[in-house]
C-alpha cells in the first residue's frame, strides 16, 4: 500500500482505500477540520494525554493533576466563602461553579470551554460539608450528563483498550420496554469518571469510588451501576435527596401566588361586567370591538368594501376549518399526554341523538404523571347504526389506528354498563378486547350497579310501589298542563326564603332520580297539597275524572302509610345517593370506590337497629306537626291474608296484629334485606383477583408492614402480577413496597406545611388578666402537628409519591401503582359527554355532520386543553395556501 493511503485528516479519518475524488470530497467539507485548523476547538483527547502543553510548556501528568487538584480546592474555598457572605446572593454561587479562577482557565484544556461545568462532580467531591446554599443549587442544577453532541470530538475519550464512557448508561431498561433515566449517574468532563450525584451530596461515604474516587473502569461499568444503586447506602442517600427538593422553602411561592389570583379575580369582574353590559345592549359587534380593535377593523372593512374578497376569515368554511383546527389541537394535546402515560383504559357508551342516529363516545382514563392527577378526556365520537359487540370492537381498533395509540401493548383496563353487548361472554366488547389484549381488565360500571340497586329497592314491596306509582302520577298530573304548573310555583311563594323548586320525575334511566323525586314532594309538600286540592274544587266541577285524580292523590298524600314509607327511603337514599355522586367522580380509584361501597353496605346493614325505626316515627310526627293544617289519616292496617295449610303441617304462622310493628318487619326490613342481598349480589368481585392486592396500597396495610416486613403475605401483588407481568416483577415490587413502607411517613407529613411555622399566636380574651411570661414561653414553644393527606385512597397515595418524586427510586412500585390508578371505577364520564350532546346538537341542528359535531364535542368536553393559541394558528393556515400569505 503507497504512503498516500496512510494519508489522514485532521478530524482523525484515514484514506486507507478512498480514491482520490472522495478523499479530496471529504477534505474540502471536513467541519471537523474547518474548526481545527481556526484554532477555535482542541481534541479532548488532549486533556487526557500522559503529557499536556500549560504555558508552551511539557508537563508530566501528575504533576499537572496536582496542580489543577490545588486550583479546583482554592475555587470551591472562594464558592463557600463567596456563600457565607451576606451579600452575595445565589446567583454568584451559580457564576463561581460555572467559572473557575485565571490559573484554572489557563490549565483547562480549551476544548471544553463551551460545556457547563458548574456541576460538574469533580470540584466539588472534595469538600467535607457543603453550605444549603450550594446544595440547593446543586439539586436543582442535577446531575451532570453531557452527551456527544456536547464533546467538540462527537466522542468521549478512550483508555488504553479503547473503551468509553457511553451515554446508554444514563437509562435503566424495566420489564415492559420502559426506560427509567437515572437521574443519580454523573459524569465528570474534567476527570472522564462517573459519580453518584446523590451519594456525593447526602451519601455516608461508604463506597468512596462513587462519592470521592470516581468510577472509570468501563468494562465493567454497567455491573457496578447495577450493584450501587440497589445498595441501602445509595438509596438513602436518594431518599434524603427527594425529601430535601419537596422541604425547600415555598412561602414566596404562596405570596406570588396570592398576588396573581387577585389580578386574575380582577380581571374575571371586569369580563362579567362587560359580558352583562352586552347581554343587556344585545349587540354582538360592539362587544367584539371592544374586545378585538383588529377584528372591529376587518368587520368595518368588509362592511364598507363593494367588492367580494377572495379570502373571508368569518366565512362559513373558515368557521368549520377554526372548530377543526381548535379540535385538533385539543386532540393532539391528548394524544401527547397519553403517550407519555402510556398505560390507559377505555369507556364506551352509545346514546341516540336527536337526528335519530347511534352515537358512541370513547373516553380514555390515564395518568398525567406531569401533575400526578389522573384524567379522564374524550377522544372520539363516532356514529353507526350497527352496535354490536364486534362492531363496536373494529370502530374502537380503527380508532386506535388513527390516533396513533398502541393498545394492545398499554391498555390495561375497560370500563362498559352491563349491557351484553358490552360485557358479553362470549360476543361482548369486552371479550373481543381480551381476546387480542388479555391485561384489559374488564370493571362494570359501579355507577349502573348501584344504579340497578336502587331500583330493586324502590319494587321490594306493595308500600314501596304504591309510594314511587303516586310520586309519578304527582308529576304527570301537575306538569301535565301549564295551569296547574303556574298554580304550584304560585302557591310556593310561602316559601319566601327559598327559591321555587320544580317537581322530578321518576325515572329509571336517571341516577338516584326516585331520591330527587321523594325530596321534591316533602320540601314542597303544602304547595302539592294546595295545589291538587285547588284542580279539584276548580276543574272537578267539569271534569270528574280529573277531580278523582285529585282526590286520590291528597287522600294518598294525607296519610300516615305515605309518611312512614317516605321517611323510611329518605334515610336510604341518604346513604345510597352520596356514594352514588361519588362514583361518576373522575379522579376516583378502585380502592376509594370499594371501601365507600363496603361502608354503605355496613351503614344500611345498621338501619335495622331499633333505635332508627324509632327516629323515623319522630320524625314522621314533626312532619305531622309542621302541617297541622292537614288532617293526616292513620290508617295502617292491610287484610291479613289467610293462608291454607298444606298437607303435614301442624302450626300456622301468627300475624302480627300491631300496624307500626307489621310495616317495621314486613315493609322496612324486607326493603334493607333486598338492598343488602343486591349489594352481595352486583358487588362480588371475587371474580376479579387484583382486588385484594390493591388493598395493599391503603395506608393501614403501609403501617402493618412497616411495623413487621414479615406481615407481608407470601403470595402478595401475585395476582396483579399475573395480570401485568409485562409491566411489573413481583419479587422486586415486594421488595420496593416494604422499603416504602419504611419511609412513607416521612414523605406523608412533608407534602403539606404546619398550621403554625412559629407556634400558636396568643389570642387574648377581653377581661382577662395577661398571660404570664412562663405560660407565654410554653405557647411559644408549643408547634401544631402537622397536617397530612388522607390516604385513604390509591390517588392521595400516588401524589405523595408524585410529590417526592420516587419514581427513579421505586420505578416498579410506580408502574403499580399507575395501573391501579388507571383502570376505571364506572363509564360516568361517557354520560357526560352525552349530555354535552344533548346541548350542541338541538331541534335546529339536527343536520349537522358528524365531523363538526365531534369537534364541537372536543372543543366543549376537553376546553381545559386548549393551551397553544400558536399551534392552532398554523393548523388553521395550513387549510389554505392563501391563508398562509395572510397569517404567516
Amino acid at each position: 500500500m503507497s504512503d498516500s493511503n496512510y494519508a489522514a485528516c485532521l478530524c482523525g479519518k484515514k484514506r486507507l482505500k478512498l480514491n482520490e475524488t472522495n478523499w479530496k470530497r471529504h477534505l474540502t467539507f471536513c467541519k471537523v477540520a474547518k474548526l481545527k485548523k481556526n484554532n477555535t476547538v482542541v481534541d479532548v483527547h488532549n486533556f487526557f494525554t500522559k503529557k499536556r502543553k500549560i504555558n508552551n510548556e511539557d508537563v508530566p501528568e501528575k504533576d499537572n493533576c496536582d496542580q489543577i487538584d490545588k486550583c479546583q480546592f482554592n475555587n470551591s474555598t472562594t464558592i463557600i466563602d463567596a456563600v457565607h457572605s451576606d451579600s452575595i446572593h445565589l446567583a454568584s454561587v451559580t457564576s463561581d461553579l460555572s467559572r473557575s479562577g485565571n490559573d484554572f482557565k489557563s490549565k483547562q484544556p480549551v476544548g471544553t470551554n463551551h460545556v457547563d461545568l458548574s456541576n460538574d462532580p469533580d470540584k466539588y467531591k472534595m469538600l467535607v460539608d457543603l453550605s444549603p446554599t450550594i446544595v440547593d443549587f446543586l439539586i436543582k442544577k442535577g446531575p451532570m450528563q453531557p452527551t456527544v453532541d456536547d464533546l467538540p470530538t462527537r466522542v468521549f475519550p478512550k483508555d488504553k483498550f479503547g473503551r468509553s464512557f457511553q451515554t446508554s448508561w444514563y437509562w435503566k431498561s424495566l420489564p415492559g420496554n420502559v426506560n427509567v433515566r437515572r437521574d443519580w449517574l454523573s459524569y465528570s468532563v474534567s476527570s472522564d469518571k462517573m459519580f453518584c450525584h446523590h451519594c456525593l451530596l447526602f451519601g455516608r461515604n461508604i463506597n468512596k469510588a462513587w462519592s470521592v474516587d470516581g468510577v472509570a473502569s468501563w468494562p465493567r461499568a454497567l455491573q457496578s451501576m447495577q450493584i450501587h444503586e440497589c445498595s441501602e447506602a445509595h438509596i438513602e442517600a436518594s431518599l434524603k435527596l427527594k425529601l430535601k427538593k419537596i422541604s425547600l422553602p415555598i412561602l414566596p411561592l404562596l405570596e406570588e401566588k396570592h398576588r396573581r389570583d387577585k389580578a386574575i379575580n380582577k380581571e374575571i369582574v371586569l369580563d362579567l361586567i362587560d359580558i352583562t353590559f352586552f347581554l343587556a345592549k344585545n349587540y354582538l359587534v360592539h362587544l367584539m370591538s371592544k374586545r378585538s380593535p383588529c377584528l372591529a377593523s376587518y368587520i368595518t372593512k368588509l362592511q364598507l368594501s363593494t367588492k367580494k374578497q377572495n379570502v373571508s376569515l368569518i366565512s362559513n368554511i373558515r368557521q368549520n376549518q377554526l372548530i377543526g383546527s381548535l379540535a385538533s389541537a385539543i386532540r393532539t394535546s391528548i394524544q401527547e399526554e397519553l403517550k407519555t402515560a402510556r398505560f390507559f383504559s377505555i369507556s364506551i357508551d352509545s346514546t341516540f341523538d336527536l337526528s335519530r342516529k347511534e352515537q358512541i363516545s370513547f373516553v380514555v382514563r390515564y395518568v398525567n404523571s406531569t401533575v400526578g392527577t389522573v384524567s379522564e378526556r374524550l377522544i372520539a365520537l363516532r356514529e353507526s347504526s350497527v352496535t354490536t359487540g364486534f362492531q363496536l370492537f373494529n370502530i374502537f381498533e380503527k380508532l386506535c389506528v388513527d390516533l396513533s395509540i398502541d393498545w394492545e401493548q398499554y391498555l390495561v383496563g375497560q370500563s362498559y354498563d352491563g349491557a351484553q353487548n358490552m360485557r358479553g361472554e362470549f360476543q361482548g366488547l369486552k371479550t373481543y378486547v381480551q381476546q387480542k389484549c388479555p391485561s384489559a381488565t374488564f370493571i362494570w360500571c359501579h355507577a349502573h350497579r348501584l344504579n340497578l340497586i336502587v331500583a330493586k329497592s324502590v319494587g321490594c314491596n306493595i308500600n314501596a310501589i304504591d309510594l314511587f306509582g303516586n310520586l309519578e302520577s304527582v308529576y304527570n298530573f301537575i306538569c301535565g298542563s301549564k295551569k296547574r304548573v303556574a298554580i304550584y310555583e304560585t302557591k310556593q311563594d310561602c316559601y319566601c326564603s327559598k327559591r321555587t323548586r320544580r317537581l322530578k320525575r321518576v325515572a329509571t334511566t336517571r341516577w338516584m332520580s326516585h331520591g330527587y323525586a321523594l325530596d321534591s314532594i316533602l320540601e314542597t309538600f303544602e304547595a302539592v297539597i294546595e295545589t291538587l286540592d285547588d284542580v279539584r274544587n276548580n276543574e272537578g266541577c267539569n271534569d270528574q275524572s280529573t277531580g278523582h285524580i285529585a282526590g286520590c292523590l291528597i287522600e294518598y298524600l294525607l296519610s300516615r302509610r305515605f309518611l312512614l314509607i317516605a321517611f323510611c327511603f329518605k334515610y336510604i337514599f341518604e346513604i345510597l345517593g352520596p356514594v352514588n355522586i361519588l362514583l361518576q367522580s373522575k379522579d376516583l380509584d378502585l380502592l376509594s370506590a370499594m371501601n365507600s361501597i363496603h361502608n354503605a353496605q355496613l351503614d344500611i346493614q345498621n338501619l335495622r337497629d331499633g333505635n332508627i325505626f324509632n327516629k323515623i316515627l319522630i320524625d314522621v310526627n314533626n312532619f305531622i306537626n309542621k302541617f297541622s293544617q292537614f288532617e293526616f289519616s292513620d290508617k295502617l292496617n292491610q287484610r291479613i291474608r289467610r293462608k291454607k295449610k298444606m298437607p303435614g303441617e301442624e302450626v300456622s304462622d301468627d300475624p302480627i296484629i300491631d300496624p307500626l310493628e307489621n310495616f317495621r318487619v314486613n315493609t322496612f326490613y324486607v326493603c334493607l334485606d333486598i338492598i343488602n342481598s343486591a349489594f352481595d349480589e352486583y358487588f362480588d368481585n371475587s371474580s376479579i383477583g387484583i382486588y385484594k392486592d390493591l388493598s395493599l396500597f391503603s395506608k393501614k396495610r403501609l403501617d402493618e408492614v412497616k411495623k413487621n416486613p414479615a406481615s407481608l403475605p407470601k403470595d402478595a401483588f401475585s395476582m396483579f402480577c399475573k395480570v401485568y407481568g409485562k409491566y411489573v416483577d413481583q419479587d422486586c415490587l415486594n421488595k420496593e413496597y416494604i422499603h416504602f413502607s419504611k419511609i412513607f411517613t416521612s414523605f406523608e407529613e412533608n407534602i403539606n406545611l404546619p398550621k403554625y411555622l412559629h407556634g400558636k399566636d396568643l389570642i387574648e380574651k377581653e377581661g382577662e388578666e395577661e398571660f404570664s411570661s412562663e405560660s407565654e414561653s410554653d405557647n411559644e414553644i408549643e408547634m401544631e402537628p402537622r397536617k397530612v393527606l388522607n390516604v385513604g385512597s390509591m390517588k392521595a397515595l400516588y401524589q405523595i409519591f408524585h410529590a417526592g418524586n420516587l419514581g427513579s427510586v421505586f420505578p416498579t412500585l410506580n408502574n403499580a401503582l399507575q395501573i391501579a390508578l388507571t383502570l376505571p371505577v364506572s363509564s360516568a364520564s361517557t354520560e357526560r359527554a352525552f349530555s354535552k350532546l344533548k346541548i350542541i346538537k338541538t331541534r335546529l341542528r339536527t343536520t349537522m355532520n358528524n365531523t363538526r359535531l365531534e369537534d364541537l364535542m372536543l372543543i366543549t368536553c376537553e376546553q381545559d386543553m386548549y393551551k397553544n393559541s400558536n399551534k392552532v394558528l398554523e393548523i388553521f393556515a395550513s387549510n389554505s395556501t392563501e391563508l398562509c400569505k395572510m397569517i404567516i
